[in-house]
């Protein structure tokens, strides 16, 4: 008899459930469930509700308990189902603010990773994540950090204070400086600098800092391929920086460019006819009567359309008239 009991105290699992001792009728399939789901909740509670878990880890990050404060995110974390809730990114955001005071920058750019795969434009997470690979030095993730500073500054939720905005400018142009001179491929770094000179013109308008930034590259491009524009991105940063300066009313700048661009699309009539004009407003005169003759010509082997041919007879006609006049002065 004892030894009965024993192994039925030793072998739960082969106890069939019942409603109230081993003698008693087993639970119906039914009964069976609604304990079941009884069970699973008080599992889930194990852990504490998830706001008040978050709650009770801010009180401890706010009294400088970093550590037991990320364990009590952690916690909160692992009993939850769907971490694509709000209070589980708010959570996510704050175990990064834990890794960041612990040191722990890896973990903080995990967490915030995490956060901006829902959330692209988290203000917390795109500012933890730059400042955690600024504090790695891991020149290679250099790009994202002020990609994310970028993001921060144009694309953001709006709530960065005036002192946030100061240091994630800073911290943009250190990571973004940094990045460039690491990377040696001219062709990346025109590529990069031509979606930040876009973003400055789309969402600031401030032209003299997309102007800045294509300089840059452009000045990458004269060091390292003697001023050969013809590829894809170093051409359209010098596309870019050409209307820049034509938007500014530039035209000294504006001719240079197009002199740059024609080298590399020596037959484009439109560009010539532009640079043209760009004389012009330079009282560049004989310059711009030889250039308006040679469309005319045909010389760079490309024919203009009609409205081309007509606008190119304008400017020879202006020409001959002004530097008729320029001879008239010298005698």
């Amino acid at each position: 008899m004892a030894l009965g009991i024993l192994m039925v105290v030793l072998s739960p699992s082969r106890v069939p459930i019942t409603r109230g001792g081993l003698s008693r009728k087993p639970l119906t399939r039914r009964e069976l469930g609604g304990r079941n789901s009884m069970i699973e909740k008080l599992l889930n509670l194990r852990g504490g509700d998830l706001e008040s878990e978050k709650n009770r880890g801010n009180a401890l990050f706010q009294q400088g308990k970093y550590e037991q404060a990320r364990d009590v995110y952690t916690r909160a974390l692992d009993n939850a189902k769907n971490r694509k809730e709000n209070i589980c990114l708010a959570l996510l955001r704050n175990r990064a603010a834990a890794n960041m005071k612990l040191g722990d920058y890896e973990g903080a750019i995990a967490d915030s990773t995490e956060v901006l795969a829902t959330d692209p434009d988290c203000n917390k997470a795109l500012l933890r994540r730059a400042m955690a690979i600024d504090k790695l030095g891991d020149v290679k993730r250099f790009k994202m950090g002020y990609r994310d500073c970028r993001s921060l500054i144009f694309d953001g939720e709006g709530a960065t204070g005036s002192d946030t905005l100061t240091e994630v400018n800073r911290l943009e142009k250190k990571l973004r400086e940094a990045y460039y001179n690491y990377v040696d491929d001219v062709d990346e770094v025109c590529k990069e600098t031509y979606k930040d000179a876009v973003d400055q013109i789309k969402y600031s308008n401030i032209i003299d800092k997309a102007v800045a930034d294509l300089d840059f590259a452009c000045d990458k491009v004269m060091e390292k391929r003697n001023g050969n524009f013809s590829a894809e991105w170093p051409y359209k940063c010098l596309e870019l920086r050409m209307s820049c300066f034509k938007q500014q009313s530039n035209f000294e700048m504006l001719q240079e460019d197009l002199g740059l661009m024609l080298a590399a699309r020596p037959g484009n009539v439109s560009l010539r006819l532009m640079r043209c004009m760009a004389l012009e407003c330079c009282e560049s005169w004989p310059k711009c009567l030889r250039e308006a003759e040679s469309i005319i010509t045909c010389k760079k082997g490309q024919n203009p359309t009609m409205a081309e041919y007509k606008e190119a007879e304008a400017y020879i006609k202006r020409m001959s008239y002004y530097v008729d006049k320029l001879s008239d002065r010298e005698r």
